[in-house]
């Protein structure tokens, strides 16, 4: 592989990377915003609950929202890890090819 092809690779990974940190990022924000949610319909149990669909409240049954909410909650805990096993094995390739480039370029230097 030349050093045009390398840099090419480190950078489509590169961008990889960054793609999964923001994917990450969002998840962690809707797994927040899901657990407060818990938190505050665990705390009114007798009261009426809402659930807001689109820009309008709609009238929900209090243990039927729970559940989708905890399972809201576990499908973003599954994406969480499955992103970040991403992530690691993205970072490995990224230090990989760094560290190829880097002898390719030390070995160009003492050809020369």
């Amino acid at each position: 592989m030349d050093n045009q092809q390398m840099i090419m690779e480190f950078q489509k990974n590169q961008q990889k990377l960054q793609q999964i940190t923001m994917q990450k990022q969002s998840t962690k924000t809707e797994k927040k915003e899901v657990e407060n949610a818990l938190k505050e319909l665990k705390s009114c149990e007798d009261e009426d609950v809402y659930k807001s669909v689109g820009s309008i409240l709609v009238s929900k049954d209090y243990d039927e929202l729970l559940e989708e909410l905890k399972e809201r909650n576990e499908d973003l805990e599954v994406r969480m890890k499955s992103l970040n096993k991403r992530e690691k094995k993205l970072r490995k390739k990224v230090e990989q090819a760094q560290k190829q480039f880097q002898k390719q370029m030390q070995n160009q230097n003492m050809a020369q």
